[in-house]
C-alpha cells in the first residue's frame, strides 16, 4: 500500500515536479527554503490544488489525474492536514472546531463530542472547550489543530509547518507531543518544515526541494552524516 505521487503541477511562473512513493509507517519530512514547493506539494496531496499533468493514488484509488480529468473533493479524501498556525475558525468555540470534520458528516453534536474525548483528554483540552481561538497560547492552537484533524481518523497525516511561530520553549514541548502524534499515527506521515531539528527529531527520512525539484531523498541517518 502506498501513496504515490507522480505529477507536476504549475502555479504562474512556477512549476513543482515530483515523483515520489510514500509506504505506511514512514514518517517523512519535506524541507527546502522558501518557495521551493512544500506547502504546494502538500495541498496537492490534501486536494487544495489540482495537479497539472501525472497523477496522484492512494492505495491504488486514484485522486487526480489531470489526463483522465479525475478529480476527487477534498473532503472525499481521507486525508487530515494540520496548517501553519493552525488556522482555527475564528467563530467556533475549541469544541465545535474539534467535532468539526465529524459535524460535517453529519453526525450528531453529543455523538460528535463524545468521539472527541479521548483527543480531548490527550491534548489536555477539556478546560478550554468554551474558549474561542483568539483566547488561547499558540501551543493550545495547535493542540486543538491537531486534535480536529485526528478525530476523523484520516489514512494520510499531513503537517504543513506546525511549530513555526511558536517560542523556543514551546516549540520544543509540542515537538515532543507531535512525535508522539506521529509515532501512534498508522498511516501515512508527511511533515513540512523549515527546522532541521524538527526533522532529525521527528522523521524517518527527509526529502528536500529546491525550485520546484527534489534534490534529495533519504534516510535521516544519511542526512545527518551529509550535514
Amino acid at each position: 500500500m502506498t501513496l504515490d505521487t507522480r505529477f507536476t503541477l504549475s502555479r504562474g511562473t512556477f512549476t513543482l515536479d515530483v515523483n515520489l512513493v510514500f509506504n505506511e509507517g514512514e514518517v517523512v519530512a519535506i524541507m527546502g527554503p522558501n518557495g521551493s514547493g512544500k506547502s504546494t506539494f502538500l495541498h496537492a496531496i490534501a486536494g487544495l490544488l489540482p495537479v497539472t499533468s501525472g497523477t496522484l493514488a492512494l492505495n491504488g484509488e486514484t485522486f487526480d489525474d489531470a489526463t483522465a480529468d479525475t478529480f476527487v473533493d477534498p473532503t472525499q479524501r481521507t486525508i487530515g492536514i494540520v496548517f501553519q498556525g493552525g488556522l482555527l475558525f475564528e467563530t467556533m468555540t475549541v469544541l465545535e472546531n474539534i467535532v468539526f470534520g465529524l459535524r460535517a458528516r453529519k453526525i450528531k453534536r453529543a455523538a460528535a463530542a463524545t468521539q472527541a474525548q479521548p483527543l480531548i483528554n490527550q491534548f489536555a483540552l477539556a478546560e478550554l472547550l468554551e474558549r474561542q481561538p483568539r483566547e488561547l497560547s499558540g501551543g493550545q492552537a495547535q493542540r486543538v489543530a491537531i486534535a480536529r484533524v485526528l478525530v476523523t481518523q484520516p489514512k494520510v497525516l499531513l503537517l504543513d509547518e506546525p511549530m513555526s511561530g511558536l517560542d523556543t520553549a514551546t516549540r520544543q514541548l509540542i515537538r515532543q507531543e507531535f512525535r508522539e502524534v506521529l509515532a501512534s499515527f498508522a498511516g501515512y506521515r508527511i511533515l513540512v518544515t523549515h527546522d532541521s531539528e524538527d526533522a532529525l527529531a521527528m522523521a524517518d527520512r527527509i526529502i528536500e526541494l529546491d525550485q520546484g525539484k527534489v534534490i534529495w531523498d533519504g534516510p535521516v541517518s544519511e542526512y545527518r552524516e551529509k550535514r
